[in-house]
């Protein structure tokens, strides 16, 4: 029988990203995918993208037990607020009962000593889950790629940010998808493992450099202080623990008391045997979709 592999937040950026990698092992019989799907839209997409849907919401824990029948690993990844810690929960006492082996966590990369709320609830977590006795990968990813060029792409001619002239470490998506792939296609090579994920550091100025060279528009930086990162979270709606946290995080970022922000891995290349992608490579990539 294939192993059973089910991946939560599937219609997302990085579950997306990491069904997307998993769709040849499953086209040919090597694994049986499947991906979570709050409502009916989700399992739309899921279904026109040619991947197998399963009723599955966190905030509603009948649907968990059924969505986990037979499964024999999956990838965990919660929202983000504190809500996490429940949502989180609930998996596990599903899992546990469902018989689930192997558990791929996505996290985010900190001390272990953080006293930061939003990096100590996903140490929260892992700790849970390896207390329950379930073989696991943790997977601890700093900024996201991802994020600054979604908001690029609405504005292509800055990028803005809170952390200052401070150097901080990249991740993207598809890097992060692939070494969640890897631990879930072989948890026995990959078990009792915490790969931190961070490849390239560079300031924002550097980044901006970068997206004028790959796009050919001139491309600013426009720094904003970090203490007005929690107003526009709230305007944004934000869960209010979560905001406050991060913008404290990123406070300590702009003055430099953050350990581990600007740390450079070679966790991607080690895992999946081929080199990571820099920022220069994901413009490259991504140019396209920008407007005209």
């Amino acid at each position: 029988m294939p192993r059973r592999i089910l991946v939560t937040g599937a219609t997302g950026t990085v579950g997306g990203a990491t069904m997307r990698l998993l769709r040849a092992d499953a086209d040919d019989g090597r694994i049986e995918l499947l991906g979570t799907a709050r409502n009916s839209s989700g399992a739309d997409k899921l279904k026109r993208d040619g991947f197998v849907p399963v009723a599955f919401d966190f905030d509603a824990p009948e649907t968990l037990r059924p969505a986990l029948d037979k499964v024999d690993s999956i990838f965990l990844v919660t929202g983000y607020s504190v809500d996490m810690l429940i949502h989180s929960k609930r998996l596990l006492d599903a899992a546990k009962a469902a018989g689930v082996g192997h558990i791929v966590h996505l996290g985010a990369l900190a001390a272990d000593d953080t006293p930061f709320a939003h990096f100590a609830w996903h140490q929260l977590i892992e700790r849970a889950i390896e207390a329950m006795g379930f073989s696991w990968t943790h997977l601890r990813p700093n900024f996201f790629m991802d994020t600054v060029w979604n908001g690029f792409v609405h504005r292509p001619d800055r990028v803005v940010h809170f952390v200052g002239d401070r150097r901080v470490s990249w991740i993207s998506s598809e890097d992060m998808a692939a070494v969640a792939a890897a631990s879930l296609r072989d948890p026995d090579a990959h078990s009792g493992r915490t790969y931190p994920l961070a490849v390239e550091a560079l300031t924002f100025e550097e980044i901006a450099t970068i997206l004028s060279g790959v796009t050919g528009r001139s491309v600013e930086y426009r720094p904003r202080p970090a203490s007005d990162l929690y107003p526009i979270m709230q305007k944004q709606g934000a869960e209010p623990l979560y905001a406050g946290s991060l913008a404290e995080g990123v406070a300590a970022i702009e003055r430099g008391a953050m350990p581990l922000s600007d740390a450079v891995y070679d966790t991607v290349e080690t895992v999946t045997g081929r080199p990571a992608t820099g920022w220069r490579e994901f413009a490259l990539k991504r140019k396209g979709a920008l407007p005209a």
